[in-house]
């Protein structure tokens, strides 16, 4: 199951990631059929979700909500090319943001709705030795009770040439 909110905020992080990778194939295979190596290319979409998840916030779970999503991101690439199969090909850079807002309902029509806004950052360089990539999240809500929070996630990796990985996720509320 999906949890948003904290404390790690990382179910609404991995939706935002999803809405990010599945709106980058659907730029990369645009761009690999008009695309000569080196490339750039930026795109910018707009989007809506709606489901039901079991809602963390940072008081606590708030059990299931009924959860839409409604917004807009653009995305940068400069890479050496596309391969065969639509990926990237190293060197390249990736940078994106995503925002938007949420409603929050809560599926047994207890408890207070949340309305509020997101903002996802991401950023991506890869080249033949390395990579490095960092996302940082935030959310403000506000319930129809009154009450409010906001989060903040922030995730870095790096990988060396050995292969070496470091990695932090820093979820705040």
């Amino acid at each position: 199951m999906r949890r948003l909110g904290p404390p790690t905020a990382r179910g609404a992080l991995r939706l935002l990631l999803a809405t990010l990778c599945t709106a980058t194939v659907g730029v990369l295979s645009i761009a690999s059929a008009q695309a000569a190596a080196p490339i750039t290319f930026t795109d910018t979409f707009t989007f809506t979700d709606t489901f039901t998840e079991a809602v963390l916030a940072c008081q606590g779970e708030l059990e299931a909500y009924e959860v839409t999503l409604a917004g807009r991101g653009v995305f940068h690439v400069t890479a050496a090319g596309i391969d065969e199969e639509g990926n990237l090909i190293a060197p390249f850079h990736f940078t994106g943001t995503t925002t938007g807002t949420f409603v929050w309902v809560p599926s047994d029509g207890t408890g207070p709705t949340f309305t509020g806004s997101f903002t996802q950052r991401v950023g991506e360089n890869v080249n033949t030795q390395d990579r490095t990539e960092t996302v940082v999240f935030r959310l403000h809500a506000t319930g129809s009770d009154g009450s409010r929070f906001s989060v903040r996630e922030i995730f870095h990796v790096t990988v060396n040439a050995l292969g070496v990985e470091v990695s932090f996720d820093k979820p705040s509320c």
